[in-house]
């Protein structure tokens, strides 16, 4: 009889059981600290706070004193409709009363207007193109968040092509192109509830709900520039225990897809869907999740013996096995090439920041020092979404990461980039700004492309960071005009690709800011040619 999966963790968003101070040294001594209390919002309710800040899922990354910090998120879903003529649809109304059946939506991208985010005093929203200022980037278009059935629905699923993006919302999948028309529209049978970050060759596999309650158990290869399914069949049955499919993970890397979920794991390819056969960790061990792109990581965690990393090759073989340091286990992979992690203890108390080298040793532990960062993290209740955070970059020998907002002795606020060393874990340069949260986006080349969030009177920016730091250049200036739409996501993806700069909303919360700015599903911008 095989050994029954681990214990699952204990809900790292429960009460903070060591008093009020969410630093306060925890178990593991002195010098480290505990997760402060942070609630997951029920189905059917929104998360509480207005338009800005107050709706955005924040992660911080506490050097010593403290764990790295996730923000929650519930598991339920959005929805998108409409035709597929590649007409821009009017924006429509973003609310239905919870418990209501959903309608239909034909609510589509408005183009260049539409809903604007903006307003005239006294009127209607307007054309944030037609009230440009200066120096202004273009919107190319905005999408208007779906009609739901409930509130707080969570909408995975967002990859930046050529020309157009692609976003999966509930049961459908919608292509839009950059002049803002609809490029395609999938429809599947039911909404999907997982999907990787990384495609391949324009295809990616992603999952969606099954037979059961909160079964993420269809998986289907989808062909990004058609707009078609390749194939779709049911999830791998990995072990006696993994017939849930629970808060499914999942990490694409060239044709290999890894997946995990709460009680069983398995690997696939992405040509056939069909398992790949690749080893087994101990029945005192279970696999936490996967981290995909430029190579496929797994990491696992057991209840006799020391959590591990490791490499997966493209014929499932394991290339390499990092050993980790007794008492704690993998709690997120921020980058696979170069690979970058951090680690936390059992109580999710940080064990630091850890760069690995491509021989599968310990390359570097980053200086954090005392410096509190701030990523921006999904939920993982469970530990099956590892590779879940935005906010950080990683060239090949550089590692990017925000620190939280702080409080001059004048009264200002301000933020920073510290870009670390991962030959020798030392902290390099420092970028900072005033009055706004500073988040790296991409490496491009030596430059780090950085997004600079709005503030109270401005809307964002996207820079660029030179190699050595010092002032952020201008690459695009978001509209004014936009600034509240901009600021109302509750959680987003920031993608900056071939000049444009995108916002995906990976959550719908059903309401519009108390200014009657509504709710964004896909905001684009661009230069003005």
């Amino acid at each position: 009889m095989p050994a029954p999966p681990p214990t699952a963790p204990a809900n790292p968003y429960a009460q903070n059981p060591y008093g009020q101070n969410p630093y306060a040294s925890g178990p593991a001594g002195p010098g480290y600290g505990t997760f402060p209390s942070q609630g997951v919002p029920p189905e059917g309710v929104p998360p509480q706070g207005g338009g800005g800040g107050g709706r955005k899922r924040k992660a911080v990354v506490i050097a010593v004193a403290a764990a790295v910090l996730l923000a929650a998120a519930g598991g339920v879903y959005a929805a998108v409709s409409g035709g597929d003529d590649g007409k821009k649809p009017t924006a429509a109304s973003t609310t239905t009363p919870a418990g209501q059946k959903r309608q239909d939506p034909t609510s589509g991208p408005t183009g260049s207007g539409g809903s604007a985010g903006g307003r005239e005093p006294g009127g209607p929203e307007s054309d944030p193109n037609d009230v440009r200022r200066p120096g202004e980037a273009k919107v190319l278009y905005q999408t208007p968040a779906p009609e739901l059935s409930r509130r707080s629905v969570d909408v995975p699923g967002f990859w930046v092509m050529k020309g157009y993006v692609v976003k999966a919302v509930e049961d459908k999948i919608v292509a839009y192109k950059d002049d803002g028309t609809r490029k395609w529209t999938l429809s599947l049978p039911k909404a999907v509830c997982a999907a990787p970050n990384s495609t391949t060759a324009g295809k990616v596999v992603i999952a969606y709900e099954g037979h059961g309650k909160d079964s993420c158990s269809r998986l289907a290869l989808i062909d990004l520039d058609k707009g078609t399914k390749l194939w779709d069949h049911d999830a791998p049955e990995a072990d006696s225990y993994g017939g849930g499919y629970s808060s499914m993970g999942m990490a694409q890397s060239g044709d290999l897809v890894g997946m995990s979920w709460m009680g069983g794991s398995a690997v696939i390819k992405v040509g056939d869907g069909k398992e790949v056969a690749v080893e087994k960790p101990s029945p005192s061990c279970s696999v936490d999740g996967y981290a995909g792109g430029k190579a496929l990581l797994r990491t696992y965690s057991c209840s006799n013996g020391p959590a591990k990393l490791q490499r997966v090759t493209s014929s499932g073989a394991i290339k390499w096995t990092y050993v980790v340091r007794k008492g704690y286990k993998v709690d997120k992979i921020f980058s696979t090439s170069p690979v970058v992690i951090a680690l936390s203890d059992e109580n999710r108390t940080s064990g630091g920041i850890l760069a690995i080298s491509d021989s599968g040793k310990e390359r570097s532990a980053l200086a954090l020092g005392k410096q509190s960062y701030q990523p921006l993290c999904e939920a993982d209740l469970f530990g099956t979404n590892v590779a879940g955070c935005q906010g950080v970059a990683a060239s090949a020998d550089t590692f990017y990461l925000p620190t939280e907002m702080t409080q001059e002795s004048d009264g200002s606020s301000m933020s920073e980039i510290h870009a670390f060393d991962l030959d020798s874990g030392k902290r390099k340069w420092a970028a900072k700004v005033d009055g706004r949260m500073l988040l790296p986006l991409s490496a491009d080349g030596k430059n780090l492309i950085a997004y600079e969030e709005p503030s109270s009177e401005a809307a964002g920016l996207v820079v660029s960071i030179g190699p050595d730091g010092g002032e952020p250049k201008t690459l695009l200036r978001l509209p004014r005009a936009t600034r509240d739409a901009e600021n109302g996501f509750y959680s987003a993806t920031h993608e900056y690709r071939n000049g444009n700069f995108y916002v995906a909303s990976n959550r719908v919360t059903g309401t519009d800011s108390t200014d009657g700015t509504s709710e964004k599903l896909i905001m684009a911008f661009g230069p003005w040619s």
